[in-house]
């Protein structure tokens, strides 16, 4: 107790060369300790963001495989066209239409890999009503023919009634739609279709306000769409509308060759339904996966390529870009924050021994006097010891107060570094897709919304917990038995005769 006491005296008869000693040791502990918080900071959003962003895949028919049979296409004259359309039978016509399509059973094969969380089985196709008119629709005639209804066994109709045209969207539970998922849509009034209404083909839909109001359709009233190929005649399907349903953010795909905004177009059903109404039984458009976080991709893009793939036939798609886009800046600003810390500690750990090398080399006198009346070197360590943790410990105390200041301004100026040098990378990359090989995710809200990562903003939110504390005093304790090496080693090698004999 003798030598802590005059280590406590002797910190404060050296009041001036402590100061310093803090000071220096006060400014690279505030920014050690700035820069581990937002190192934790950073990496813990980053796990908070893998639960959230990059664990979606879709399986559908590659973009590849799609331009490969339009080539084929091209090659081949009308002529050999029309001769191959006449000689299908109803089952090939159904193969037919549904080539660009996945079948089901594949889709529910990749569901029971170990990763997958949940799944769903999508198809949108554009379907006639005859009782009602899309109001929103812009003229399509341009893009389609009488020949072309025909073919597809929608006799009777012609591009006079393409105002009949709607989009049918149908999933295995309306509740779990992108759409709704996401917020792009709410449902006002009625209620979603279950996925009991999905195994039983129960035929209802949900349409949007503008639809009804201007269709003047309420719960309860039914629709008539058109069911395409399947026998050629003209079949007809009722629906009952059970919900109703708002349009938050209006939907638009620009690059689309279908030149309209389908915010008041589309009708959700039961997968089976639109399914039935589309001609194609057993066929989905993707089937959507949701994974437990992105470090399971690899092992997802590994299953699918051994179980499912089939050359280049179909594709697993993953939101891997939208994490790689918000978690880049973050992971950059934890790898500029780590050696920052790295630099500061070390900068820490030469003042504290520098420091303690000239309070050493100038008590020379004191240490041989203290050795001489009888001290041990155990005590004299001790009391030096004292007086090195009295140094850290009001140094730590200060810049952990700072830290609380400024971490949170290092963190966003770190972060805007980042950002800035994302957003210049992406101006040189040149763009080299088309809209086939750029076709955004069901994740994102269908083929009409935008980008869901494009309005994605990366913000880093220190948060001070107990960590800061338990992490401080780590520090604070390497840097004592750090700054004690000089002491010890000092202490060890004196003789106080020695010293005494020069005076």
């Amino acid at each position: 107790m003798r030598s802590i006491r005059r280590g406590f005296k002797s910190f404060r008869r050296h009041p001036l060369s402590n100061l310093i000693v803090v000071l220096l040791l006060f400014v690279c502990l505030a920014f050690s300790l700035s820069m581990l918080v937002v190192r934790l900071a950073a990496d813990s959003q980053v796990e908070n963001i893998k639960k959230t962003v990059g664990n979606y895949g879709e399986v559908r028919v590659s973009s590849e495989y799609i331009l490969g049979v339009f080539e084929q296409e091209l090659d081949k004259g009308d002529r050999q066209r029309k001769r191959e359309a006449r000689m299908m039978s109803e089952e090939e016509e159904i193969e037919d239409r549904a080539k660009f399509h996945l079948p089901e059973e594949i889709a529910d094969a990749f569901s029971r890999q170990d990763h997958i969380i949940t799944y769903d089985k999508i198809m949108n196709a554009g379907i006639i009503i005859l009782n009602a008119k899309n109001s929103e629709l812009a003229p399509l005639a341009q893009y389609a023919t009488d020949a072309e209804l025909a073919r597809q066994g929608i006799e009777g109709l012609t591009t006079q009634t393409l105002g009949n045209l709607f989009v049918f969207e149908g999933n295995t539970n309306c509740s779990s739609a992108s759409d709704f998922l996401n917020g792009n849509k709410q449902l006002l009034e009625g209620s979603y279709f279950t996925y009991q209404d999905y195994l039983e083909k129960n035929r209802v839909a949900l349409v949007e306000k503008n639809m009804a109001e201007d269709n003047e359709l309420e719960i309860g009233d039914t629709v008539e769409a058109v069911i395409v190929g399947g026998s050629r005649n003209n079949r007809t399907m009722e629906l009952e509308i059970i919900g109703v349903y708002e349009t938050l953010e209006a939907e638009r795909d620009s690059g689309s060759i279908l030149d309209y905004n389908p915010a008041g177009n589309k009708l959700f059903a039961p997968l089976s339904v639109v399914q039935e109404l589309n001609g194609m039984p057993g066929y989905v458009e993707l089937g959507s996966y949701y994974f437990g976080n992105v470090d399971n991709t690899a092992a997802l893009q590994e299953a699918f390529s051994q179980e499912i793939a089939e050359g280049n036939k179909y594709e697993f798609t993953t939101d891997f870009s939208d994490y790689e886009k918000i978690s880049d800046p973050l992971e950059k600003v934890g790898k500029t924050s780590l050696i920052g810390l790295i630099g500061a500690l070390g900068a820490c750990a030469l003042i504290i021994l520098l420091a303690m090398a000239i309070i050493i080399g100038g008590r020379t006198r004191e240490l041989g006097v203290l050795k001489a009346i009888g001290a041990t070197g155990r005590q004299v360590i001790v009391q030096y010891a004292t007086e090195v943790i009295c140094i850290c410990l009001v140094s730590v105390i200060l810049a952990t107060g700072a830290t609380v200041l400024i971490s949170q301004g290092i963190g966003n100026w770190l972060l805007s570094g980042s950002v800035q040098n994302e957003v210049k990378e992406e101006e040189t990359t040149a763009y080299t897709g088309n809209y086939l090989s750029d076709r955004k995710l069901y994740k994102e809200g269908g083929l009409y919304t935008p980008t869901a990562a494009d309005d994605e903003t990366v913000d880093l939110n220190v948060i001070y917990q107990g960590d800061l504390l338990l992490y401080g005093i780590l520090i604070l304790f390497g840097i004592s038995l750090l700054g004690m090496a000089v002491p010890v080693i000092w202490i060890t090698r004196l003789r106080p005769a020695r010293v005494l004999s020069m005076e």
